[in-house]
């Protein structure tokens, strides 16, 4: 049995790394996706709204990177989770129905800093997929980025078979 793979992503470079590794989840697909807010109610009933949010997405992926070894399972789950994540935005529209992932990749950003004043750096998770235009039946290449975040981790995990 070959020992399962991760990655601690806390930078671009450390993130280059990761989805070098993973081909860029090239040819894969968003299997589960959790959104986990941090908000709570205390028990003196006040709350915390904090607007941040941790996220959990399984990527089923089999396309590695030449080089990768061992061969890996044709049902190959990566989790990866995301914390401290702000700024979502998801399209799942029809457009994309039936389409695999062309790319995923992580840039340095910067979003509002807690307290709603200032800047702070982190990372941004980008989208690259084909969107079918009916109306002109041809497909289009369209990034977006899906949220910011400020560290992650990337581990394979066992295989179902």
């Amino acid at each position: 049995m070959r020992e399962l793979t991760s990655f601690v992503v806390s930078s671009e470079e450390s993130a280059a790394k990761a989805l070098d590794y993973f081909n860029g989840f090239h040819d894969g697909f968003m299997k589960r996706i959790v959104l986990e807010s941090r908000d709570r109610i205390s028990e003196d009933l006040s709350q915390s709204c904090t607007g941040m949010f941790d996220v959990e997405i399984d990527f089923a992926h089999y396309n590695y990177s030449e080089g990768a070894e061992p061969f890996h399972p044709h049902d190959q789950i990566v989790r990866a989770e995301f914390r401290n994540v702000q700024d979502i935005l998801t399209d799942f529209r029809d457009g994309f129905l039936g389409n695999t992932i062309i790319n995923l990749s992580i840039i340095s950003v910067n979003r509002r800093g807690a307290g709603q004043c200032g800047t702070e750096e982190c990372l941004g998770l980008r989208l690259a997929r084909h969107y079918y235009l009916e109306d002109e039946r041809r497909y289009e290449l369209r990034e977006s980025q899906l949220f910011t975040f400020t560290a992650a981790t990337f581990v394979e995990q066992p295989s179902a078979v």
